[in-house]
């Protein structure tokens, strides 16, 4: 069948496409992220509370897939922290889930988490959440896995 009117037939047709975007957008949804300055809040935060416990380490921030977004090494830290917080922060980030208690896992004999790929069981990485979603993680390294816990509280506390 021709159709008697060609400019219409595409009109039209163009119509049906634009309608099936339309739809197809309407189920994009808003993801909320970790800014800059709540990643400079968090560091500032975490610093201060590593200078009220008088130690020095590593502070690392990440989005929620794990990638970086801040890394520092502080004067005076150990060598190997480095390795240490990045794989906190990963984990945390990754597995959405708090470092510490993939460490509690491991010293109740759940040996077969070592097997997991990129996962480091070690206490001071923290999941960062926004309305029941994980943004980002923040983890530090310190000579002290306990006083690592300390100091994610309180880095985590400044953006809630």
């Amino acid at each position: 069948m021709k159709s008697k009117n060609p400019k219409a037939a595409l009109a039209f047709g163009a119509l049906l496409l634009l309608g099936g975007f339309a739809t197809q957008a309407s189920a994009i949804t808003n993801q909320p992220i970790l800014q800059d300055s709540d990643v400079e809040k968090i560091v500032d935060a975490a610093k201060k509370s590593m200078d009220a416990h008088h130690t020095r380490g590593c502070i690392a921030v990440a989005d929620a897939d794990g990638q970086l977004l801040f890394l520092q090494r502080q004067e005076g830290a150990d060598p190997d922290c480095t390795d240490s917080v990045i794989g906190k922060v990963t984990t945390a980030a990754k597995f959405r889930m708090a470092t510490g208690d993939f460490y509690k896992q491991l010293n109740a004999h759940q040996d077969v988490m070592l097997a997991v790929p990129g996962l480091t069981p070690l206490p001071g990485g923290e999941p960062i959440h926004h309305a029941g979603q994980v943004i980002g993680a923040v983890a530090v390294s310190t000579p002290d896995g306990d006083l690592d816990l300390k100091v994610i509280a309180d880095a985590v506390a400044v953006i809630k």
